[in-house]
Formats: structure tokens, sequence, C-alpha cells
């Protein structure tokens, strides 16, 4: 998976747009993978195109992916949907990553404000 190693490391140099062009191509070429799903998804927030973002990370948890990308996904489809004002499906993502994911914790303060805490910190 070159292309994919290639997206990974221009994302980690900076280079956000090429990154998601790249990673746009190979989500369209492999709509079957979930973590090229994911990968674009991630992709696409970080330019700031949530809406974008959602049926990517979607499909993603869809597909299935590892331990540690479910939980990057599940949080980033939560705060994707807090971010655009959709608050009930953000909630219900991140209880869906809390209960499948137990070292999770989600406390709602009033509105759109949240903390997440990882046990692994604690």
């Amino acid at each position: 998976m070159e292309s994919l190693e290639r997206a990974l490391i221009l994302r980690g140099k900076k280079e956000f747009k090429k990154s998601n062009q790249l990673l746009m191509d190979l989500a369209k070429q492999n709509p079957e993978d979930a973590v090229i799903q994911y990968q674009c998804a991630w992709s696409l927030d970080i330019l700031g195109l949530e809406v974008k973002a959602v049926p990517h990370y979607e499909a993603a948890l869809k597909l299935g992916l590892p331990d540690e990308d479910a939980k990057g996904a599940y949080l980033g489809l939560g705060s994707t949907y807090r971010t655009i004002g959709e608050y009930e499906k953000s909630n219900g993502h991140w209880k869906r990553g809390w209960q499948s994911f137990l070292r999770i914790g989600l406390y709602w303060y009033s509105g759109p404000c949240h903390f997440i805490i990882w046990a692994d910190m604690i």
C-alpha cells in the first residue's frame, strides 16, 4: 500500500492538500478498505471539510477497523458531528465508541462542550 504510506508522509509534512488528493483517489479506488476510508475522513477534517468527511468515517466504521483506528474514527466522527452542529449524532457516536472501548470516558456538560478522558492517561 505504497500510496497510503505516501499520503501519510505528506500529511506528516503538513502537505495536507496533496495528502488529501491522494487519499481521495485511494478511497475511490478502494471503497471497501476501512483504513483508507478512515484516513481519507481524517484528511478532509484537517482541511475543514467536515461535511465531506462524514461518509468516509461512517464507511470506515461500517467496514471494520483495527481497534486503534476505530477509537480514532469514533472520536473523529463524534467531533465532526459536533463541529457541524449535529449534537445528537455526535453524542450517539461518542456513546458507541465508549461502549465499544471502555477506556474512553465521555462527559457532557452544557451544549457542545465535552471532555474525553482516556483511561490509559490516568
